[in-house]
């Protein structure tokens, strides 16, 4: 982990006491604010990426045992695609 000095004026020296005197962790703020400020920079605010939801969605409700393997990756998009649509046109009269 990277260590990053930051010059303070007599003020922000003082409030930084008085927050540590509280039990107030720095560290957190700091980190926390520079979250932020990448995330408004990036457009990114703090939000997990469709990737990592999907992750977690799988990971959370895997398959039920037995059952038979699907044809397509549910992963991948344009496969479920394809098959969704395939299935929605048998079912049309």
């Amino acid at each position: 982990m990277k260590l990053l000095n930051v010059r303070l004026d007599a003020d922000d020296t003082r409030r930084v006491a008085q927050l540590r005197r509280a039990g107030v962790e720095i560290s957190r703020i700091v980190r926390e604010a520079i979250r932020a400020e990448h995330g408004r920079r990036t457009g990114r605010r703090g939000q997990p990426r469709p990737a990592e939801v999907m992750a977690a969605i799988y990971a959370a409700h895997p398959d039920p045992p037995g059952l038979p393997r699907r044809r397509y990756d549910v992963r991948d998009r344009r496969a479920a695609r394809r098959a969704i649509v395939r299935k929605l046109r048998r079912g049309r009269p």
